[in-house]
């Protein structure tokens, strides 16, 4: 009896140094990510990534979504890149074209049509990558900013990395906060990893 006791005492305190262990991971993670996402490097490249996110029936782009676009079309107008790739699916709700609704968007801004790249089979990270790299191919740009959430900058440039492109990769987050956040955050930590063992 006494020896089954010491054996289950062993097992919690193994088990509580797994789970105070990936806490501590988990933490860690996080922490890192939001450094990354929210510092704007300043730079200048060639073209701008926006990863693309909801929008309604009528083309009109959520506000999560009008943040990165709107941050892509601040660069377009400080002259930190030339061109801007926007790259989405098909919204879950209405099945409309992500990258047709920011690419309206950024021309009745006021950026020429022929300097907005309009990719609509980015279906998510992974295949936005794949797109912009292979569209590329012709163009040759060797620097981009990658804009997005702040927590999934870190991801988008891991992945656009790994399927190839070799330039330099600067990112800028969106300016606009909710509380969709939070919840994008935690999903983020094993959305990484899915992505490096996946991908």
């Amino acid at each position: 009896m006494f020896s089954e006791q010491i054996e289950f005492m062993r097992k919690q305190t193994w088990l509580r140094r797994v789970i105070y262990f990936l806490i501590i991971w988990f933490s860690i993670h996080v922490a890192v990510i939001t450094v990354d996402g929210i510092r704007d490097t300043n730079a200048r490249a060639d073209i701008a990534i926006v990863l693309g996110n909801r929008v309604y029936a009528d083309g009109s782009l959520a506000s999560w979504t009008k943040g990165r676009v709107d941050k892509a079309w601040q660069l377009y107008r400080e002259g930190r890149v030339k061109m801007i790739f926007v790259s989405g699916g098909y919204s879950a709700e209405n099945n409309y074209p992500e990258g047709k609704a920011m690419k309206s968007y950024l021309v009745s801004k006021g950026v020429p049509d022929s300097m907005v790249i309009e990719d609509n089979a980015g279906a998510n990270t992974y295949f936005t990558a794949l797109n912009f790299l292979k569209w590329n191919e012709d163009q040759k740009y060797s620097t981009v900013i990658i804009i997005s959430q702040f927590y999934h900058i870190t991801r988008s440039k891991y992945i656009l990395k790994k399927v190839g492109f070799k330039g330099d990769i600067y990112s800028a987050s969106s300016d606009v906060y909710n509380w969709k956040d939070i919840m994008g955050t935690i999903r983020e930590v094993p959305a990484f990893y899915k992505y490096v063992l996946l991908y």
